[in-house]
């Protein structure tokens, strides 16, 4: 299968073709390879001395390097993304949790006899349901209910949909011309 060096291909195979490689990060020795070492560089890896790596594109997708409208840039050799990601607070929509619930609270219609509450059942007081605005001793104050946080901070899986296939790597075939 005929190819210009550095050229990468989806391949449907489970095997590389002749003069091609997987692409999955392999470290090749520079002498073994010159020509293609003369294209990556030690973009995917490798010391530059003495070995360079081929891309690994193992369970990743490739995208394009640079930047588009509105997009953000990608360095070429540059890995990013993740497969799963844990909601937090911090990354959710703001959103309020409606609650709801009976209290029930022993009270007797007699006319209390004792300011504390402790170790003691609730007692009537004169106009103690009070609709007035203005009247703070005697308005009955709504309860307020917090929701706290759930959830048990397992990641999300976020993989786009995929077909499992190799990429592989022109090794050797025609020298790519600048122009």
């Amino acid at each position: 299968m005929e190819g210009t060096i550095g050229e990468i291909r989806l391949f449907a195979a489970n095997f590389a073709p002749k003069d091609w490689s997987y692409c999955n990060g392999t470290l090749i020795a520079i002498r073994a390879n010159t020509a293609l070492f003369s294209i990556l560089g030690t973009t995917y890896g490798g010391d530059g001395q003495v070995t360079f790596g081929l891309p690994n594109l193992s369970g990743r997708s490739a995208i394009g390097a640079g930047q588009g409208p509105g997009l953000s840039y990608y360095a070429l050799g540059e890995t990013t993304g993740t497969n799963t990601k844990t909601l937090t607070i911090s990354n959710i929509p703001p959103h309020t949790h409606t609650a709801g619930g009976n209290i029930v609270i022993p009270a007797f219609s007699d006319e209390g006899d004792s300011g504390s509450p402790a170790n003691n059942i609730l007692a009537s007081k004169a106009s103690m349901y009070t609709s007035q605005e203005s009247d703070s001793t005697t308005k009955a104050i709504p309860l307020n209910i917090q929701v706290g946080a759930t959830g048990g901070s397992i990641p999300i899986n976020i993989t786009q949909p995929s077909l499992g296939m190799n990429y592989i790597i022109c090794m050797y075939g025609v020298f790519p011309s600048r122009s």
